[in-house]
Order: C-alpha cells, then structure tokens, then sequence
C-alpha cells in the first residue's frame, strides 16, 4: 500500500474516531517504564516541529495555538522523530488534535520533539513553552470533547483566586433527572467516577466506575462497574474478587462487572435516579467496594430510594490501614487526577458520542454526617475514557443543568450551589412524592363523600423506615439530607345519614356504620285503626349505607272491581298497600285475545277504591326472519306493519326485498313471510377504472380480456377471467401491461420490460441504420417501456468504398509505370 492511500486511511478513521480520545490514560507516564503504543498517521509536509528538553520530572510541555483549523499533534523523541519523518511507521509518545487553545503535556524527564503534522498556518501562532508542572494549568487545558456532566477536582473559585480542598469520604453519590436524551447512533452513558485511596506498608490507588449504559432506539439501559489501577502508570489490576472478570484493554487489565440481561432496565422520560460507590475497610486484609443504583422515577412512576447493589468487590491489601476516596488537586501516581464526577459519555471506551438533544439536572454529594454536595465543580472529566461533545451546564439557584441548548459559563470552575436533591420519599396518603421543603400533613376532620354519607376523622399514622407511630394533625416533615422513606396514613370511620319514616312521624340521624335499629312492632292510632308490623319486616336493621326506612304496617280498605267483559263484579277488603293483580290478558282462542288498555295492571290500595277495567281487542301476527327463524307477537287491530325493503348485515351484505310491497294491515291474525335475495358489495380494481356495485350472490363476474389505453398501448389479462359473488369481494384482477412495437413495418406487442435483441445480419460490405422513435445500434438490445417504430436502412460500408477506391488509384499508377518504362526503352 502507497504512503499516500495509507495516509487518506488514516483521515477516515480521525473523522470515525478523533485522536483527542488519547489524552487521558497517555498522561499516565512513570520514569523507566515504557511509553504506550500510539499509532500515528504517515508524515504530511509541511510540518512544524520543535526540540525541547525537560530536565526533570516536575516539568511540563505547553503548547498554545492561535490558528483556526485542527491539526494533529505528535510528540516523538528525536530518535523516533528522525525515522518518522523519513516515513517510517513509528509510535508517538503522545498524540492528540488540537485547535485554537492552549494544550498542557506532562512527561518525564527526557528531550522530545513537538510535531504538528500538515500544518497550514505561521510558525508564530505556536509557541511551545517548558513550564513548572502545575496541576491546575493540566485541568484547565484545552480538549475538543471529554466526559461532560460535573467533576469535582479539590479547586475552588474564591473571588477569583483559586484555593485548594480536599475531601475524603467512605462514599460518593451521584445524582441525576433526564427530561430529554437523544445521542447520535443510540448509544450513550453516564457515569460515576472517584478515585481510591489505600493506605498501608504500601499505597495503592484505583479508579472506580459505576456507570449506566443506554441503548436509547429501544429505551434499555444496563449497568458496569470498573475498577482501574491508578498505583503507577498503565498498572494492571490483581487481586480483586468480585462477581466480574478481569478484562484487557489495549494490554492492560482492568477489572469489569455488567449484570446479566435479566437486570436490563425499560426506561421512560423522565428518567431519575442515583449512582452510589461505598468503600469499607477491612483491618489488614484488603478493601471493599460497593457499587449501587436506585431508580426513583420511570417516566410518570415515582419509586422510593430503595438501592440495588449489584456488585461488591473485595481489592486484598495486606497491612491496610485506612481506605477512602479522596478528591483533591494533586495527581495520583499515574498522572491522573484525585476527583470525582457524575458525567455523560460515550458507549465505548476510546470514542465520542454526540447528542441531537439532552436536557438533564445532575447533582454530585458525598457522605459527611449526612449528603453533601462537592464545594465547586468543572464540566469535564480528564480521567475517563468515554468522551461527549456539544454539551453545556448552567448552574443554577438550587440545581446544575447539563443540555445541548445552554448558553455556557465562562467561569471554568463553577461554585456548587446550595442543590435540592429529593432525598425524603413520602406516601402521603397513597400519593407518592419527593419532599424538599417542609411538608405538614393536614387532613380534614370530616369528608363528606356525598350528601348522605361522610367520614369523620380517627387518627393519624406515621411510619419512618419501618417504625410506626400515631401523630397528631398539622405534623411537619422536614427533608432530610439523607434518604429516608416515610409513609402517612389516615384512618377515618364512615357515618350515613338514615331516615326511618314512621306511619305518625319521621326520624333523621346520623349512624355509624354497623349500627344496628330496632322497629316497634305496633303503633296504636285508637280504638278503630292501627299500624302493625308485617311479618316479614325484619324487627333489626343493620346500617351499611344511607338509606330511607320505611316500615310495613297494615291498615285496610274496601275495594270494588268490575269487569267490562262480562260484567262481574268483585267486591272485597284489602290491607293498606297491598298490590292488587289484574289479569292483562283474556283470551278468545289461539289467535284472537283481548289485552288490558292500561300502563299498569298493579294496583296499590291507599284507600277505598272502585276499578273499572277496559281491554282492546289483539290478533297473533306470525313472522319469518330471513334466518328462518319464527317470531309470534300480538298486535292491536287495524295496526299497520311495514318491513324494510333493504336489510344491511353489515356494509358489504345485505338482503334486499324480492315483492311489490312492503305494507300489512292487521285486521285479522296473519302470517307474514317476506323473500328476500341476498347482495354482496362488490369493488373491481381495474387498470383504468374502479367499478363499485351490489351483486346477487353466486353471480358470475366476466373480465375483459383486453383493456385498451390508447392504439399503442393496452392491458391484457393474466389471470382468471371469471368470478363466481359468494361473499363480500375486492377484486384486482392481474393485467399485464403491453406495448406496440413496429420494427421494418411489422407489428407486435410486447410486455413492458421485455428484452428484445435488434438486429439484422448483413455481409461486411453493408451496414445497418435504424431509425424511429428511439436511437439503437445494430445488435443493441433494448428494453420495452413505451410504443417503438424501428426501420432499418442497409447502407454501403464506407471502409469498402474507400478500399475501392484506393484499389483504382493503384491499378491507374502502375499502368503509368509502365508507359513511361516502355518510352525509356
């Protein structure tokens, strides 16, 4: 391969993968060991280059560019250097692309070269300086993309002078609520990083992951944990237990743990949560750490703070003393920094991710007598290997927002403010919410459910983690600054409101539910009338719902019955409120009745009463579904039945009345049959038309054999020309489409996409010109879509012509020879 193919390669795989990806973990740089492989793209002239010496280990490389574009930056040692630029494929010491900004390189002790490859601009917008080696300058130098999100690193911005802190905690907590989350390509993560602290004979430090992978095109996310060894530069990791395997990466070991599918999560927007890392220490054996996850909101589901730990790694140290993670402005052995952060990334390691979109609040807090948040913060992470581009963060009054649509700060380091992280889960009352002010639970003495039903108050419950104790109304919760769960419940007894009306008077109250009410059996009115009690009303009336009570008594009267019909009379006493029964139909035979003229043929007796009862006159009027099924029914004289000429089934069924009428007057019984024929909705679908109508069923359909579009142009059938209608049907009968062809005066049809060979066999002294609606050459095979009218023309070959000609010329210069031959003779 040429250098030049390999050098257009290697600019593929930089807009695939930018090189800025190999800032962090090339950094790790410890004396006598050797420098990591970084793979260079091929020497492109022009270049920059400049010789610098450091001339010990608390020196650095600053690079400060002022040209527009991105290059590539190499740094070689003058021996790599030499073979490099001679093209050779040599490995850099670092590598990296830069922009306009200023770019801070730390290394050891050693003389380099700084190369800029294809460098386009003045040698004065670069100056490469050796400066003292100072953490702060490293964290704040220029990067085109790195984890973004917040990252502690132990610097604080007081009125503009920077101040150191340090922090050192059993845990740290990561916070976070996602309204919006698009990356490019789906994939994307978020995590929690910190760095461990072992102290013992030996100090060992770690960089520990705790990280969400989301799978965004179907809404999945799953968990990994890692562990790094920070002790010196690209150490391996050993002697870890934990439910995960050791892993390599570009040769080095690293510990890593993902759940099985089984704990993949469905999520939704909006997506709330929080990441944990817990280090407890084991007196001279070794140091656990805990990696955790709680999801406290899915979409519209908030869920109570409850931690799932999913891995807990055991990192044997003999002779520990103490273990912690540890944030401070110092770099670990390794050339890394002691922070901790809560930031967006790629899926991969050695990549970067976009988003179209994201809008996120983050909050990162550590564990002091309780959730604290870090004092200050930067956007970006350095140790990490999964990189973002195009986010912003905004601090706000009460939480940090992390979007693609922010306006950014120009304060590189960013004080944390006073954040509300929801902390207290509480079920108030069935109704789940996070508390971050005071709460004080009220509820009303007495809710009326409905006008006559209502709850009065009983008491009050509080349980907090799992202790349970009463509280009085107007309790205030306060938010706490760790997580602690409460759930309150009201307990209420249900009164009804009941009226017990009384034949002399009515009651009005209100019970509580169960209560029981007993009924007096009489009540004496005087000597003449009385109330009494029926036998079948229960004497106790237990209360479950609002209810009017009204008890049965007996008080009697006389009542007089007459019949129209026959003229009998029925006279008789009756208790008060009792129902008499009269007979709604009298009937003359089978088909012939009289039926009663009234609403009702129940009478209740309130008083005295005379009935008189009036009857009209019925026939039986038999009919015949078009099921088959029979249907007898009474209709009054001189009624008029209409039946529908068009019965619909549905809306490609229907029967349709096969008579001259459709109207029945009822003056005597009669048995009704109508014939009706059944129809089917039919659509045909043909090339140039779309026929709609109702067909009889079993119906025979003719399609045409041939649909002519115009003279040139047609339609003929491929399929079957005959449908037999025995149920709704959409017919789309296949035609294949045809064009007229007319080659030399012949005419044929040919289907549209034919392949048809034109050509005519002559002899080498003629040639074939065909001409028409279409240019081809002789032996051209063409493809039919569209009318064609082709005629050949045989012409002479000019090659033979001009041959023939030059054949004359000879014979006439010989012939000339040979006279001026003869004369010289």
């Amino acid at each position: 391969m040429s250098r030049e193919i390999f050098f257009l390669a290697l600019i593929i795989l930089t807009v695939i993968t930018p090189l800025s990806i190999c800032n962090f973990h090339v950094l790790q740089r410890m004396p006598g060991e050797p420098p990591p492989v970084i793979k260079t793209y091929a020497v492109a002239y022009p270049i920059f280059e400049k010789y610098v010496s450091l001339n010990n280990c608390c020196q650095e490389i600053v690079v400060q560019d002022n040209c527009p574009g991105i290059y590539c930056l190499y740094v070689f040692t003058p021996q790599t250097y030499c073979l490099w630029s001679l093209g050779h494929s040599e490995n850099a010491i670092f590598s990296t692309q830069i922009t306009k900004g200023t770019y801070v390189i730390p290394l050891n002790k050693g003389n380099y070269v700084v190369v800029i490859n294809h460098f386009l601009g003045k040698d004065s917008n670069i100056n490469v300086n050796v400066e003292a080696r100072s953490f702060c300058s490293y964290i704040m130098s220029n990067r085109l993309a790195s984890p973004k999100g917040i990252v502690s690193y132990g610097i604080y911005d007081y009125a503009g002078e920077l101040q150191n802190y340090c922090i050192r905690t059993k845990s740290i907590l990561g916070y976070f609520n996602i309204s919006c989350f698009e990356p490019k390509g789906c994939l994307a993560s978020l995590q929690l990083n910190a760095v461990l602290l072992i102290n013992g004979s030996n100090d060992y430090e770690y960089f520990l992951q705790n990280i969400i992978k989301f799978e965004n095109c179907f809404h999945w996310f799953y968990l990994e944990d890692n562990i790094w060894n920070f002790s010196s530069y690209r150490a391996n990791i050993y002697h870890v237990e934990g439910k995960g395997i050791i892993n390599s990466y570009c040769d080095r070991k690293y510990y890593c743990y993902s759940p099985p599918c089984l704990y993949d999560i469905k999520y939704s927007l909006p997506l709330a949560g929080y990441l944990i890392i817990n280090v407890t220490t084991v007196q001279g054996k070794g140091v656990y750490v805990t990696f955790g996850f709680s999801n406290i909101q899915n979409g519209q589901k908030i869920l109570p703070p409850v931690f799932t730990y999913y891995d807990k790694v055991f990192i044997s140290c003999p002779n520990v003393n103490s273990a912690c993670i540890v944030i401070k402005p110092a770099f670990t052995k390794s050339l890394n920094a002691f922070s901790a952060g809560l930031v967006f990334g790629s899926y991969e390691q050695l990549s970067t991710v976009e988003f179209n979109n994201l809008n996120s609040t983050l909050a990162l807090l550590y564990c002091n007598q309780g959730w604290k948040p870090v004092p200050s913060f930067l956007s970006y992470c350095v140790n990490s290997l999964e990189s973002a581009c195009n986010l912003d963060f905004k601090a706000g009054k009460c939480e940090i927002f992390v979007s693609t649509n922010l306006q950014c700060s120009n304060n590189l380091i960013i004080d944390m403010p006073h954040v509300s992280v929801p902390f207290t889960f509480v079920d108030y009352n069935g109704k789940a919410i996070y508390i971050q002010k005071p709460l004080n639970i009220s509820f009303p003495k007495t809710i009326y459910i409905c006008k006559y039903t209502k709850e009065c108050l009983c008491k009050i419950c509080i349980c907090i983690n799992g202790f349970r104790q009463p509280i009085e109304n107007g309790y205030i919760i306060y938010p706490k600054c760790y997580f602690n769960t409460i759930n309150i419940s009201a307990f209420y007894n249900t009164y009804y409101f009941v009226k017990i009306l009384y034949p002399n008077g009515t009651l009005c109250a209100w019970i509580l539910q169960g209560s029981k009410i007993c009924l007096p059996r009489i009540i004496q009115l005087c000597d003449l009338a009385r109330y009494l009690l029926l036998p079948e009303q229960n004497t106790t009336i237990i209360i479950t719902e609002p209810q009017v009570i009204s008890p049965k008594y007996e008080l009697q009267y006389l009542v007089n019955i007459n019949y129209v019909n026959n003229g009998t009379k029925i006279e008789e006493w009756v208790n008060n409120g009792t129902i008499i029964q009269i007979p709604k139909v009298i009937y003359i035979n089978s088909t012939t009745r009289y039926y009663l003229n009234s609403t009702t043929n129940k009478i209740v007796v309130l008083k005295p009463m005379n009935i008189s009862l009036k009857y009209e006159l019925q026939y039986l009027v038999t009919k015949y579904l078009l099921n088959g099924t029979k249907i007898e029914e009474w209709v009054n004289n001189g009624t008029i039945i209409q039946i529908p000429k068009v019965i619909y089934i549905n809306s490609t069924t229907r029967y349709y009345l096969n008579s001259t009428t459709n109207l029945f007057i009822i003056d005597s019984p009669i048995i009704i049959k109508p014939m009706y024929i059944l129809q089917y909705y039919v659509k045909i679908i043909l090339p140039n038309e779309t026929i709609e109508k109702w067909v009889k069923d079993g119906c025979v359909i003719t399609f045409p054999q041939y649909i002519y579009i115009s003279n040139c142009e047609r339609y003929v059938l491929n399929s079957t020309q005959f449908i037999i209608i025995h149920s709704p049907t959409l017919v789309k009968p296949v035609y294949i489409k045809q064009y007229l062809v007319k080659i030399n005066g012949v005419s044929y049809w040919y289907n549209e996409g034919t392949k048809l060979l034109i050509k005519i066999v002559t002899t080498p002294f003629f040639i074939v010109k065909w001409v028409g609606s279409i240019k081809v050459t002789n032996g051209e095979i063409i493809t039919i879509n569209g009318p064609l009218d082709l005629k050949a023309e045989i012409l002479i070959n000019p090659l033979f012509e001009y041959l023939g000609i030059a054949g004359i010329i000879t014979i006439i210069a010989l012939a000339i020879t040979n006279v001026i031959r003869h004369k010289s003779k």
